[in-house]
């Protein structure tokens, strides 16, 4: 037990240095502990600013892209509204025309078709005088036999006229030439 006894004794002699490093020890490891506090503290705020600058800039970038977007559907739905207002014009401006042009149609045609039978009224009497000039020619078929010849010539001409006239001038020519072709074999007896 000596040694025990021993141990007691440095013990004792060494246990006021011992409490003294104890104490020692502890007083650094709370500052320590202290200063590591204060760097997670700062740390941790600094994150939270970081954090929170983040957030704020996610959040600005989103309220931009709404916004973009926002402008970018109302511009496409003010453009969509615009081509469709121009459609609608467009078409009322072809429909106007269309209606337009077909009354003036209508109102031509129905002028034409009043005007058909004034027409054909007029050139049936201007024709008519025309058609008794060759029959002025019928005293001259009756002339002599030498006569009768170059009027037969001139009937020819005649006809070609005659045929280019309307179909009302057709039948009197159709008449005169049968008169001439008794007088032509006559002159040849």
């Amino acid at each position: 037990m000596a040694i025990f006894d021993r141990i007691k004794k440095i013990f004792s002699k060494n246990a006021p240095e011992v409490a003294k490093v104890a104490g020692a020890i502890g007083a650094d490891v709370a500052h320590e502990t202290a200063e590591v506090v204060e760097e997670v503290k700062k740390v941790v705020a600094a994150a939270a600013k970081d954090a929170e600058k983040k957030v704020t800039a996610a959040a600005k970038t989103a309220e931009k892209k709404v916004t973009a977007a926002t402008k970018k559907a109302d511009a496409a739905v003010t453009k969509a509204v615009k081509t469709a207002d121009k459609a609608a014009t467009t078409a009322t401006k072809t429909a106007s025309k269309a209606v337009q042009t077909g009354a003036k149609v209508v109102a031509s045609r129905t002028a034409a078709a009043a005007a058909k039978p004034a027409a054909a009224k007029k050139p049936a009497a201007a024709k008519a005088p025309a058609a008794k000039k060759p029959a002025a020619a019928k005293p001259a078929a009756a002339k002599p036999a030498a006569a009768a010849k170059p009027a037969a010539a001139k009937a020819p001409a005649a006809k070609k006229p005659a045929a280019a006239k309307a179909p009302a001038a057709k039948a009197p020519a159709a008449r005169k030439p049968a008169a001439k072709k008794p007088a032509a074999p006559k002159a040849d007896a």
